[in-house]
């Protein structure tokens, strides 16, 4: 142990707080002093009053570079959150310490985690009239960031100050999204953009998604073109108040499980959209709304891209809406589109169950409804479908046209 770790040791007169209240050196000898002020990332900022002078100390037990890991405070700021990214080039680990850090445009590299203190101890937080992202990665939309981790945090998109920005916006390879808040954004809670580079193998799990203008997660798409995303698992999150659909999704490969829906969609917009979708599912989630005027799920095949091999399954279809299931033919096929096992509720105010209509070139090719029950009446029919739709075991369906 060298002499100054025994110093660390020893003393009881240890203090800590902002530099301007540390008292003379005379009147403090043999005190160490930790000040507060916000400083480079990652650095000790003590020091030792000998009885005439203060005496820097810097005591690092571990390089950072070494361990790959940063403590950071809200002193640090978002700009100290930025400098560890920059210097080190990712590859990093960032712990957060409680409070609210305010910013804009966080540029993620590749094999950042950003670990807060619980989504209600941590906030990132977008600077008022900054229109601008809060969270982004590079280059856009000519790369991507890879294997990159947001846990524990709230990423505050700050609508009431802002008219434009999505909380995050960016391209991922196979980044996990956990226990994480997309909250207030003026555009969407979460953009997983489309790019030239994959940005395949994504999850979100344990998030809400909450009052955000457009959507709470929208996948594919850039600001400058419409490329899709593919697999992407989105399970156990929540999803409330989004102005938009609480997910849009356009690709393949989309897994929405076990996740809660309510109240989404407040402009008119299905809750869940299935945009030129193939071979993804919604599974055992809870969806329900009080809006009128849209489906509960839209899925649709247009602008040349068919449908293909989506399954609705399991779910709790409930409250007031025009369709809880949407099906729409422009142009494309809709092939092997499943939707069984659901339990489909109306207040007595909702249209129909089911609908699906062809208001172009396409068809509906080996699609089926079956074993779901209808709790409540509509005040349409509660099956609208065409005779090429496979229907069995359906209770309290009604007729099915």
């Amino acid at each position: 142990m060298s002499n100054l770790d025994r110093v660390y040791e020893i003393t009881e007169n240890y203090h800590v707080g902002p530099k301007r209240e540390r008292p003379e050196p005379g009147d403090a000898a043999g005190t160490i002093w930790e000040a507060t002020d916000p400083g480079p990332a990652g650095a000790t900022r003590r020091s030792l009053s000998d009885g005439d002078r203060w005496i820097p100390l810097v005591v690092e037990p571990e390089s950072p570079r070494a361990t790959g890991e940063y403590h950071l405070t809200a002193d640090d700021g978002f700009e100290g959150i930025q400098n560890v990214i920059d210097r080190t080039g990712g590859n990093v680990v960032i712990r957060l310490a409680p409070g609210t850090y305010v910013g804009r445009e966080l540029t993620l590299e590749h094999g950042v985690v950003l670990v807060g203190s619980g989504r209600n101890a941590t906030t990132l937080k977008l600077e008022d009239g900054a229109n601008a992202d809060l969270v982004t990665t590079p280059d856009l939309p000519d790369r991507n960031v890879m294997e990159c981790t947001l846990r524990d945090i709230t990423f505050d998109g700050n609508r009431a100050n802002n008219a434009s920005g999505n909380a995050v916006y960016g391209a991922f390879w196979n980044s996990r999204f956990v226990d994480c808040n997309f909250y207030a954004a003026p555009g969407n809670g979460f953009w997983l953009a489309g790019s030239t580079a994959s940005t395949d193998d994504n999850q979100f799990r344990g998030c809400q998604f909450l009052n955000n203008r457009a959507a709470g997660l929208r996948g594919g798409g850039n600001k400058r073109s419409y490329p899709s995303v593919g697999v992407a698992r989105v399970d156990t999150n929540w999803f409330g108040y989004n102005g938009g659909p609480a997910v849009t999704a356009r690709g393949e490969s989309w897994k929405i499980s076990d996740s809660k829906f309510y109240a989404n969609g407040l402009d008119g917009d299905p809750t869940i959209e299935f945009d030129r979708c193939s071979y993804s599912n919604v599974t055992g989630c809870d969806i329900h709304s009080d809006y009128p005027d849209h489906p509960l799920i839209l899925v649709s095949a247009s602008k040349g891209v068919e449908s293909i091999g989506n399954q609705i399954k399991s779910n709790d279809l409930r409250g007031n809406y025009r369709s809880a299931v949407g099906c729409l033919v422009d142009g494309n096929d809709i092939v092997a589109l499943q939707i069984h096992d659901n339990t489909i509720q109306s207040n007595g105010r909702s249209g129909s169950g089911i609908v699906a209509r062809e208001t172009g070139p396409g068809s509906f090719v080996d699609c089926s409804f079956r074993n779901n029950t209808f709790v409540g009446t509509t005040t349409g029919r509660a099956v609208r479908l065409p005779d090429s739709w496979r229907t069995n075991g359906n209770i309290n369906a009604g007729r099915i046209d």
